[in-house]
Parts: C-alpha cells; sequence; structure tokens
C-alpha cells in the first residue's frame, strides 16, 4: 500500500461514486494529497469529537460508522464498504467528526485532507454536484434510520432489513455482519433480534438455511411487515 505511485492512486479515484465521470487530470491532482492508511480490524480510525481535517476513501474491507451514549451503549449509523467514501459532512460543520469510526475487518483506506480538497472543489462544478448527490443520499439513510429507530417495531425493522439485502433472483439474505452487528445497526438487543427472527421462522415467512444466511419464503408478507 505504502508504494503506490501517483497514477496507481489516480486510478482508485475512479471506483468512487462521489468522483465519477471525473477527468483524469483532476484524479492525478486529488492522487497529489490522498494518503493511504492501513487499520486494522477492530481498530477505532477516529472517535466522535477528534476534529475533522478530511474524509476518507474506503479502497477494501468494512468500517461501522457509531455514536456512543454515556452509558456506553452503542448504536450503529451506518456501514461502509469498499468503494465508498464517508465522513464528507464534518468538514462542512463544527470541524469535528458527530460519531465513532471503527475498522469491521482490516482496512485500506485513502485520506483527503479538507485543505487540499476545497481547493481542487472551488470552480469544480462536476465535483460539486457529485458531493450534493453524496450527501443528499447519506441524509436519506440517516432519515430512514430516524424513522425505524423511533416509528417502527421490531418486526417491521427486521423485516425492512431482510428486504433491503435480499438477493431478489434467489430471495436470500445475508446478514454478513453476524447477528449481533446487525441487531445492533438497528437498535435492538441480540435476544429481541432472534425472538423475532423465531417469529418469522414459525410464520413460514423465512427460513434460516444455514448461520446468517436467510431464504424468504413468502415475499409479501414480509412487505406488509414492513408497515
Amino acid at each position: 500500500m505504502s508504494g503506490w505511485n501517483l497514477e496507481q492512486k489516480a486510478d482508485l479515484m475512479d471506483r468512487f461514486p462521489i468522483f465519477s465521470g471525473l477527468s483524469r487530470e483532476f484524479h492525478l491532482e486529488l492522487a497529489k494529497v490522498a494518503r493511504p492508511i492501513r487499520i486494522g480490524r477492530k481498530e477505532v480510525l477516529f472517535r466522535e469529537g477528534d476534529p475533522a481535517n478530511g474524509f476518507y476513501l474506503l479502497v477494501e474491507g468494512k468500517i461501522k460508522l457509531i455514536k456512543i451514549s454515556p452509558g456506553g451503549k452503542e448504536q450503529i449509523l451506518h456501514f461502509v464498504k469498499a468503494e465508498n467514501s464517508f465522513a464528507e459532512a464534518a468538514l462542512y460543520t463544527d470541524g469535528k467528526f458527530p460519531a465513532f469510526a471503527e475498522a469491521l475487518d482490516d482496512s485500506t483506506l485513502l485520506f483527503i485532507p479538507s485543505a487540499g480538497f476545497s481547493d481542487l472543489l472551488a470552480g469544480n462544478q462536476e465535483l460539486a454536484m457529485n458531493l450534493i448527490a453524496h450527501l443528499a443520499q447519506l441524509l436519506q439513510i440517516l432519515s430512514m434510520k430516524v424513522e425505524e429507530l423511533s416509528l417502527m417495531d421490531a418486526t417491521s425493522r427486521l423485516s425492512r432489513y431482510l428486504l433491503a439485502n435480499m438477493n431478489r433472483e434467489t430471495g436470500l439474505a445475508k446478514l454478513s455482519m453476524g447477528k449481533g452487528q446487525t441487531a445492533s445497526s438497528m437498535g435492538m438487543a441480540v435476544e429481541t433480534f432472534s425472538r423475532t427472527l423465531t417469529k418469522l421462522k414459525e410464520d413460514g415467512i423465512v427460513k434460516e438455511v444455514s448461520p446468517g444466511i436467510i431464504q424468504v419464503l413468502d415475499l409479501n408478507a414480509l412487505e406488509l411487515l414492513t408497515g
């Protein structure tokens, strides 16, 4: 990773939606300021309140963004998958990260410092539109999270999760983060998650074909449960 040259870093930029459609010249300029980072599984990338002096591109691995209550309770806000960017919004708030970022797997990232990025953003209308679209998508994700936590019961949350992660051709949904992380992402205890999943299985709506792999048997019934 540390051996990436300018051309190799520029090649990576085109994988990220925020930089899609931009010129090779722009990707090269961005590559000049991008700094490679490697973190291990369970390592914290940044903590809530840390200075937000840039944002990140996840080249490979998985990152979870979380809030932690004063009592130590963890609420997962979002899972970041490879070839996605994150933490851009912090650049335009009070200059501090509003959440924690922790690696779920060994992960490789590119750090984009805010100063260098702001210079590139100035006068680049296409980049500005890409950034607006990305932030709007993130706002939609967080709005759905608020709706789930405040208005939906455990059955509705799990049903929505399974539908969102289901392969439409096979009807299979994979709990890629494991039951514990999946339950936390929906704001419920593992015990509540297990009881809710068991009820869906007893009702003949889903079955667990193997650990962490759920087969949807009755799509219409599952859709009705999302409210």
